[in-house]
């Protein structure tokens, strides 16, 4: 999505174009449940986040074809292909780490989410792939435990598990990360990224997206915990930035992977140029701004496992950056590590098809959009608006608000751009605007398409540029 401001002078009106945010590529998203709220525990102890022993499980979910052996034969697999592993039994408890454990039950005894979540877990699946599903009865359960960072286990791991669903003609359940693969996904998405030796993690978890009725958003990683490392949880986020700050949770996520570790004073940093992935790491350096720092810093605090059903889980905080509520806090973060500064332009202050185009989309808004919006949009559909705010110098910069609230001709919502001259503003601040003040609105629906934003052409074709 692209963000405008606008700074208007008497005689022609300055655009600020281009992404506030730098908004790159998230793992996944799923929607609506509330991280209760708790007093902040001790921050981490300095040093690498690994756990002394992880503990994971793929599920191949199949029918038993006639005549093949209810759980095949593994010890020779492992001797020949997977020298990483051994097989641990009932009578092989003591077996050195790391290890596989194989069992066998009906699919009808083993917990898989409620339909709802199935669904949402199966989305990538074909519809022949979930036609099998449903027709199948038996779940072989491949259970890992290693010592982290054990990686090279965990891609063994991953490739025994393949070959498995591919002798079992079976389907493949990642708990960790709440996910259903089919053969061709999981060899794509779990083995060909494998770089050296290491792994590309975000092919690893998913981020899930929780929304809350303020506008903001829950983010909860899943699946990070087969690396032996924590989930990562943020709350209290402005609904707009969810997708950029799951980009800096991947990050910060491959850093710990790689040993980056909590300092002395508790802060854990991020930055890009600590990547060892080189590929990935320029590949991040290219879509940021020229104006990102390309580093930043945040705390990391343990929560609770009976808050989170027993996961290891630390939340992500952004104490050291600017800001009077923590939903402006993520956007100082983001900012210092993707850029948040645009580029200026001008155009005609008496345009006549630009104060046109924007006659059109207030009109459309007042008589289309404000109505659904009150009636209640679709929980994953997001608004925002256009709307004018004083300069220091007396004039007006026009900024993008998150709306998340229309009472009569008064709109509340999340300033989702970063001010360039309104001093005491900040992005993510909470803000009030007046429906006859806005110059434009754009509308993101649930199923990804947009609408509105119409003035964006002309500012561009104005100031000589490729809308």
């Amino acid at each position: 999505m692209k963000l405008h401001r606008v700074r208007s002078g008497r005689k022609e009106l300055w655009w600020v174009v281009g992404a506030a945010l730098c908004a790159l590529l998230m793992s996944g998203c799923s929607a609506s449940r509330a991280t209760a709220a708790r007093p902040l525990p001790p921050p981490l102890p300095p040093g690498p986040l690994f756990a002394a022993r992880a503990s994971f499980r793929y599920a191949l979910i199949h029918t038993p074809k006639p005549g093949a052996p209810a759980l095949p034969s593994l010890e020779a697999r492992l001797r020949e292909r997977y020298p990483a592993l051994r097989l641990a039994g009932e009578a092989s408890d003591a077996a050195p780490l790391p290890t596989v454990r194989v069992t066998e039950q009906a699919l009808k005894d083993y917990p898989l989410p409620d339909q709802g979540m199935l669904e949402v877990a199966a989305r990538n699946l074909a519809p022949e792939e979930q036609a099998r599903l449903a027709a199948s009865e038996r779940v072989t359960l491949l259970h890992f435990t290693t010592e982290p960072p054990a990686v090279e286990a965990v891609r063994q791991a991953q490739a025994l598990a393949l070959e498995l669903a591919r002798d079992m003609d079976a389907l493949l359940w990642d708990e960790q990360m709440v996910e259903l693969f089919s053969v061709k996904d999981w060899h794509e998405r779990r083995l060909e990224d494998w770089n050296g030796g290491e792994p590309l993690l975000p092919r690893h978890f998913n981020t899930q997206v929780y929304s809350e009725w303020d506008g903001t958003v829950n983010l909860i990683t899943a699946g990070l915990t087969t690396f032996g490392l924590p989930e990562l949880g943020v709350q209290q986020v402005p609904a707009p930035l969810s997708g950029t700050l799951g980009s800096f949770l991947n990050i910060v996520a491959q850093l710990m992977l790689e040993g980056t570790a909590v300092r002395e004073d508790g802060a854990f940093p991020v930055a890009l140029d600590a990547l060892k992935l080189a590929d990935w790491r320029e590949a991040l350096k290219q879509q940021v701004r020229p104006d990102a720092r390309q580093r930043t810093l945040i705390g990391l605090l343990p929560v609770d496992p009976n808050d989170v059903e027993g996961l290891r889980m630390v939340e992500v905080i952004f104490q050291a950056h600017p800001g009077d509520t923590p939903s402006e806090r993520p956007y100082a973060a983001v900012a210092e590590l993707f850029g948040a500064r645009s580029e200026i332009v001008s155009a005609d202050e008496d345009d006549a098809e630009l104060q046109a185009a924007s006659r059109a989309a207030r009109e459309a808004l007042l008589t289309r959009i404000k109505p659904r919006f009150q009636e209640g949009l679709e929980s994953e559909s997001r608004l925002l608006v256009k709307a004018p705010f004083d300069t220091s110098a007396g004039g007006i910069e026009w900024m993008w608000v998150h709306v998340t609230g229309w009472e009569g001709t008064s709109l509340k919502g999340t300033l989702d751009s970063q001010p360039a001259d309104v001093p005491g503003l900040k992005a993510g601040a909470q803000v009030t605007v007046s429906e006859e003040s806005l110059f434009d609105y754009l509308l993101r629906r649930e199923d990804g398409s947009v609408e509105g934003n119409t003035t964006e052409r002309i500012i561009l074709e104005r100031a000589g540029r490729t809308p």
